[in-house]
Parts: structure tokens; sequence; C-alpha cells
């Protein structure tokens, strides 16, 4: 089957089970890949009446990163597909080829909208070249699932829905291609020195160890991408599993029953909790910290409140559940604000606060609306007026037996110890008629 066609059958196959999607954007990187798709979904597009355009990010990490997008530019405009480009900021850190992947699906997912998919050129050869990357970080079945066909995008920026990522091309080696662009088109493509760079894993794999298995077993990239496709399989058959524990083992929707996950096995148990934090958005929990979870947060005394941190999010324990915590999301709450009128909305701290919601009971013509009513982070010793029959009567206004400290009032509802610095307190006069949590849970 030849490149066009693969794209061709791919997408009809995603009109039956994704028919939201009417609108397509390819990733365009000027290289021979992208080009090539850009130009087969140029032809497929418009036969099964997807929208077209592309996209190309300029990393700015390159000298020749302003001749890659000139270079994209005449890609696009040969076939007159729209295109925008983005430039984006890498951040400084260990892994700059992982740093540039986030910033690159970033930016990109911030100008997706939801009837549309990206359009990815990863091939055959780049799934062969994944799975021996993953074999050598000691992934497990997940990670030697390698690239899906279609995948989700969580951006770091959580307003935004997740991006779907489609990849039609993973049957499809280099070569086929490489043959079936060149029979199209004599356009220029970008040639990357950093795919040639020994120093970089994925080009080490590409221009040594690969051709020496294929030496060997010619057909070496076709069957080690074989074999992510059976792990897929196996890893879609666990999340199966496990997401029928999960139904069973978090009540809520948002925490682990400790006692019930102690009950499982070693295996069922790990799978539960990684899948618990797939389904959530959190990475995965490196290999190392397996044990801890184990003797640190499973195992500890049912009172004590340990937590387990790794790459900007925490698993924490309190009474009898496990909770996990995006930590790096977590931010400062603005100071109080005056509610002038609480009779109309008011905005405040990223939400609008409307007297409905908070205080459903309040009688219109209740004499706490005539006290100057505030929002507040809790700081400490309030009191909260429990009962709604108090809001009747203007002599128990000042009854402290119809009202709790609001520390109490936390160990009563459960609320977590980390958790209690996030409630917002509404003050009518000197008087705290509502609480709200501003949760912070995944």
């Amino acid at each position: 089957m030849s490149p066009v066609a693969a794209l061709d059958a791919f997408l009809r196959a995603r009109q039956l089970d994704a028919p939201s999607i009417t609108g397509l954007v390819v990733a365009l990187s000027a290289g021979p890949d992208s080009y090539a798709l850009l130009c087969a979904a140029k032809h497929a597009a418009s036969a099964l009446d997807f929208r077209l355009r592309a996209v190309h990010v300029h990393h700015g990490l390159h000298p020749d990163a302003d001749s890659w997008a000139m270079l994209a530019e005449q890609q696009a405009a040969a076939w007159q597909i729209p295109l925008q480009i983005l430039r984006v900021q890498v951040p400084v850190q260990a892994s700059i080829e992982d740093a540039a992947r986030r910033a690159r699906y970033d930016a990109i997912a911030a100008l997706m909208s939801e009837s549309e998919a990206l359009l990815l050129a990863h091939h055959q050869d780049d799934q062969a070249e994944t799975l021996l990357l993953r074999l050598m970080r000691g992934a497990g079945v997940q990670g030697l699932a390698a690239m899906r066909e279609q995948s989700l995008w969580r951006s770091s920026n959580t307003q935004l829905p997740a991006m779907l990522r489609w990849r039609p091309w993973l049957g499809q080696s280099r070569q086929a291609i490489t043959s079936w662009l060149s029979s199209i088109s004599e356009l220029p493509v970008v040639k990357d020195p950093a795919n040639a760079d020994p120093r970089f894993d994925r080009s080490l794999l590409r221009h040594q160890l690969l051709p020496l298995l294929q030496q060997r077993w010619p057909e070496a990239s076709q069957l080690l991408a074989r074999s992510s496709q059976q792990m897929a399989q196996q890893a879609d058959a666990l999340n199966e599993l496990s997401d029928d524990l999960l139904q069973q083992l978090s009540g809520d929707g948002k925490t682990l029953d400790i006692p019930a996950l102690n009950a499982l096995s070693e295996a069922s148990r790990q799978a539960v909790i990684a899948r618990w934090l797939q389904r959530k958005g959190a990475p995965a929990l490196p290999y190392r910290y397996w044990p801890r979870v184990k003797l640190e947060l499973l195992q500890a005394r049912a009172d004590a409140q340990p937590q387990l941190a790794w790459a900007g999010w925490s698993l924490r324990r309190y009474r009898e559940r496990l909770y996990l915590r995006h930590d790096e999301l977590i931010s400062e709450l603005p100071a109080a604000i005056n509610w002038p009128n609480p009779l109309e909305p008011i905005e405040w701290a990223g939400r609008l606060w409307s007297l409905n919601e908070l205080c459903p009971h309040l009688n219109r013509n209740d004499q706490l609306l005539e006290m100057p009513w505030r929002i507040a982070p809790r700081v400490g010793g309030e009191r909260l007026l429990i009962d709604s029959s108090c809001l009747k009567e203007a002599s128990a206004l000042k009854d402290q037996q119809r009202s709790v400290s609001l520390k109490n009032w936390c160990q009563e509802q459960s609320i977590p110890p980390w958790q209690r610095d996030r409630l917002i307190c509404i003050w009518a006069g000197e008087i705290v008629v509502a609480v709200h949590l501003m949760t912070d849970e995944a």
C-alpha cells in the first residue's frame, strides 16, 4: 500500500470512529517525512472533505531555523495549504529534545480547535527506534507500546482540551515514503544535522545500530514495529482490567482506597495505580519509586500523612485514602476582596462567585445582607456558621453554639491538611457564612 493510500484508509476509518473531527493540521518540520505527509494530506483531505492546514514550529535552537521556516512556507505554498509558523522558547533542562517536544506540542495545542486532529509523519522506522530507546530505558509494557496511531496530548496549560494526535504511517517504511515523495515533488527539504549526530541517542540508533541489525535481519524495523503493536494490544488489555478495578477502588473518583489496594497482588496494585496516574494526566512514576509507594505510602501508619513527589506531582496519604496532587499548578491565592453587593456575582481568583451557589438557603431579606461582605482565603481561627436556621434569626448571629471552628469542620469533612490552606471563606461582617475549597487535586 502506497503512503497516500495508507493515509486515505486511515482517514476513512477515523471518519467512522471520530466523526466530530472535520479538520486536519499537519505538523510540518519541512523535513522529507512531514513534507511527504503534507503532500499526501492534500490528496486525501480534499477527497474526504477534511479542512486542511499546516503548522511549523520555530524552536530557535539551530542557526538555520529561519531558513527552515522559509522552506516550510515554500512547501505549503506549493500545495496551496495555509501555514502558521509558531515561535517557541525551549526551557533549558537536561534533555533538550524532550523540552523541545513539549514546547512544540504545547504551542500547537494552543491553536487547535476541538474539531481538528494533528497529523504526524512518524513511520515504521521511527517506531523501531522508539522501541529500542525505551528498551534501553528499562520501560515496561506501557512504554514498549511506543507510539500509538491515536493518542492525546495534554498541555501544561490545563485550561486547554487534550489535543488529538494521529499517526497514519506507522506501518510505512522511511524508504517507501521517501521514494513516493521523490516521484511527486522536486522541492528541497530540510536536512537537520542533528539527525546524523551520534551524540543524540536516536541518531546513534538510526545510523549505527539499526543498519547493523538489518545486515543480519533485513526486516528488523518491521519486526520491531510489530513487537510494539503487540505490546500496545497487551497494554490496552491491561488498561481495561485496571479500569474495572479502579471503579471498585475509587468511590469518589478522586482518591484510591488504601486497604483495598493492599489487598491486591503487587503486580495488580502497580497496574491499577499506574493506570490511575495515566488517566489523571500525570507522568509515569519512575521505576525506582514503586518500592517507596508500597513502604512509605501504602504501609504507613493509619494516622501518618506521607507524600512522594516526582516531576511536579505528588502522591499523598490521608485517612486510608491515596491522593494525587499536581504541585506545579498550585498558584498563590489572591488577597481578600470586598463584595459590595452579594446579590450580584463577583469575579475573584479566576472564577465567578454567586450567592445562590454559596448560600442557597439565605433569605433575600436577611439582616446578614446588610453587613459588609468579603471573600478571603482562610488564615486560621475562623468559625463557620453551620445551621442555616441561624440565617433567619438576628439574635442567633453571635450564637457560638450554632457555629464550629473551621479546623474542626475540616476534620469532620475529611479535608486533607495540605488542602486546608486552599479554603475560601465567605464573610458577612465577622461571620463566616460559607466556605469553598479551591481544590488542587488532579
